[in-house]
């Protein structure tokens, strides 16, 4: 019975059909649209859309303009006509019949004349196109300054008054879907004029700066190896590896739009070491317009000054504080903008939320590298600075002759832009195949070494020098990297570091010390004497009970426990010594108190280390409890892990 209810279910759902829409009916049958109302061909103003109450236009001048229904009438319609207003009366006059007498007949003559424009006419067809044009999201549909990538992968850049599409420069406006509205001009690519020019003749007072201290410049230098020879004039920790990674970022900033990834790089060092000379480069390069740059900024300031736009943003003097809330609120947002992982929601002072789609380039400098969470540390380059010898001045960076240098840079980058992808594939996976990171290591430095390629060696494709970069930048290697540890090995580090501090029980030790003291391994010949083994046996008993007061304590598996239990998950390995963590408890809650483990969750953590067993049943403080397994082995006590000789007895403390 209950089989036939289900069958006839399933076949109403099958004949469920969608009726079409009649669009013809006559006015017996309740009427239709009626046909589809447009603007004139040569209308300055362009409807785009609706969307809550809002209609959206784009002026004359290509600005985008949102107005509710009621605004859409007398002086803002004007304003959006704006300079070209007469176009309303042209298109829409209003007219009045009036009567004169001719002069020459005598004759009344009854004739129109223009006294104005219609503006209800107009307000009616604006929104009644608009409302045609259907239901429109400004945040999906918008795109402002910067760099996009067009559905079929072709680079679009838009530079405030041109946008770069299809090949070619045309004014702002709907394209495709989108609308790439007017905005204050920004750095264009360099013209044919000028794309051709040797970097040398472009700045002479640079090149003439860089051969004064003894750097050799060809006459045929190009803009991207000149650039990279004055970078190299600062004095970096990795000499042969910073350079080239902040001109990859420099490559990377005006075109982080168009990317799948935009990398993160932090510039550090102490005072005099040029960080404020290297903002100034920056700002050259990338040009006026062309760079948020700010000394001072909060998240919620960069996220309304982008708004829709993919330009780069700098932040100098990023330095840690007391809290690092600010400045950590800035990492996280630029993490987001690395990859852009959805949009990010936000409430608003009309009580309503807001979304907001980060696809920008970020670089910090300061003097301190704040601490920084490990899914940040992740997706950072951190470029150290040495002090510059005394003797040493700021090289001659004439702003004209860097910006002419910086068109060229971009002119290059647009030019071979078909061979982006090829070129960021070889180099990701030289550093997972090669230098043995994972895919998001990868990423961060694989487009920067990518980017800086392109105008660097743009001619060469030698795949040994690509595949030398891998070893250059290996996991073992790479300081980056070296920090990128997991959330379960921080996890146990915090609480092998802390104190176990206990009114009436001695000198407070840590944690690692205790679980040392009670895992300790006994050599057989120490067995045999039995006041030495029976202290020893002493000892571990007290740092265990001592434990065991903090939610922990070391167990040695036995065989009873091996093999696989009957939900599939593995035992404890006999004969191995784990230990027990709580997954509730009020000693291990001081212990991680105020950390991101707190409340239980160091038990999600610790459970992803190497052998570890979760929701165990152990006797903890004579009461049953949940655990997580920790094998004592993984946790790297270091040469503690040696068995004891016979005076290490003497180093152990009883409770």
């Amino acid at each position: 019975m209950a089989n036939e209810g289900i069958e006839q279910v399933r076949a109403a759902l099958e004949d469920i059909y969608e009726p079409p829409i009649d669009d013809d009916a006559g006015d017996d049958q309740g009427g239709g649209f009626g046909p589809p109302r447009v603007m004139p061909d040569d209308c300055p103003v362009v409807p785009v859309g609706t969307h809550d109450g809002i209609f959206y236009f784009l002026t004359t001048l290509g600005e985008l303009r949102g107005l509710a229904a009621d605004k859409v009438a007398n002086k803002h319609i004007v304003a959006m006509f704006a300079p070209d207003s007469q176009y309303l009366i042209d298109t829409w006059p209003r007219k009045k019949e009036v009567k004169r007498l001719d002069k020459e007949t005598g004759e009344e003559i009854t004739e129109w004349i223009v006294t104005g424009w219609r503006p209800d006419d107009v307000a009616m067809l604006l929104m009644d196109v608009a409302a045609a044009k259907g239901v429109w999201d400004m945040r999906e549909k918008v795109r402002g300054r910067g760099a996009w990538l067009g559905d079929d992968g072709a680079l679009i850049l838009h530079s405030g008054n041109h946008v770069l599409i299809d090949g070619a420069w045309k004014r702002p406006g709907e394209y495709h879907g989108m609308v790439y509205p007017t905005a204050p001009p920004g750095p264009k690519p360099a013209g044919n004029g000028v794309a051709g020019v040797p970097a040398a003749e472009l700045a002479p007072k640079l090149v003439a700066s860089l051969r004064a201290r003894g750097v050799e410049i060809a006459d045929d230098v190009g803009a991207g190896p000149l650039i990279f020879e004055l970078i190299r004039t600062w004095n970096w920790a990795r000499p042969d590896i910073d350079p080239h990674l902040l001109v990859g970022w420099i490559m990377c900033a005006p075109f982080g739009g168009a990317f799948d990834y935009r990398p993160l790089v932090w510039i550090t060092g102490d005072k005099a070491t040029g960080k404020s000379a290297l903002q100034k480069l920056l700002a050259y390069l990338l040009g006026d317009g062309g760079l948020l740059q700010s000394p001072d900024a909060t998240e919620a300031g960069v996220r309304q000054v982008l708004g829709q736009q993919s330009l780069p943003v700098a932040i100098d003097e990023a330095e840690a504080d007391a809290n690092n809330s600010k400045i950590l609120a800035l990492v996280r947002l630029a993490r987001l903008a690395a990859s852009s992982q959805g949009d990010l929601l936000r409430g608003g002072q009309d009580h309503k939320g807001h979304n907001f789609k980060a696809r920008t380039c970020f670089l910090f400098t300061s003097i301190l590298v704040p601490p920084i969470p490990p899914q940040d540390k992740s997706r950072l380059a951190v470029l150290e600075l040495g002090e510059l010898p005394g003797e040493l001045r700021e090289p001659d960076m004439d702003k004209r002759e860097i910006a002419a240098l910086g068109a060229q840079l971009r002119r290059e980058f647009v030019d071979l832009w078909r061979w982006w992808p090829k070129m960021l594939a070889s180099y990701k996976n030289t550093l997972i195949d090669n230098g043995g990171h994972g895919g998001r290591v990868a990423d961060q430095f694989g487009t920067l070494l990518a980017a800086a390629h392109m105008v660097l060696n743009a001619e060469e494709q030698d795949a040994s020098e690509i595949f030398a970069w891998g070893d250059r930048l290996s996991i073992t290697t790479l300081a980056e990297a070296a920090d990128n540890e997991s959330e379960a090995v921080l996890c146990v580090r915090h609480l092998m570091s802390t104190l176990v501090n206990l009114q009436g029980h001695g000198t407070p030790r840590l944690v690692s010390s205790w679980l040392w003291q009670a895992a300790q391994p006994v050599p057989d010949y120490m067995m045999a004497g039995t006041a030495a083994a029976d202290e020893v046996h002493d000892l571990k008993r007290a740092a265990n009970k001592m434990l065991e007061k903090i939610g922990m304590k070391v167990i040695v598996a036995g065989a009873a426990k091996a093999g696989v239990g009957d939900d599939g998950r593995p035992k404890p390995v006999p004969g191995r010594q784990y230990v027990a963590i709580a997954s509730k408890h009020q000693g291990l809650a001081r212990q991680f108190e105020g950390e991101r483990w707190a409340a239980g969750v160091w038990s999600q953590a610790l459970k992803r280390l190497p052998g570890a067993l979760a929701n165990q049943t152990q006797r903890i403080g004579n009461a049953p409890a949940k655990c997580t397994l920790v094998p004592v082995d993984v946790l790297e006590l270091g040469a503690d892990d040696d068995p004891l000789v016979e005076n290490a007895a003497a180093e152990m403390e009883r409770v």
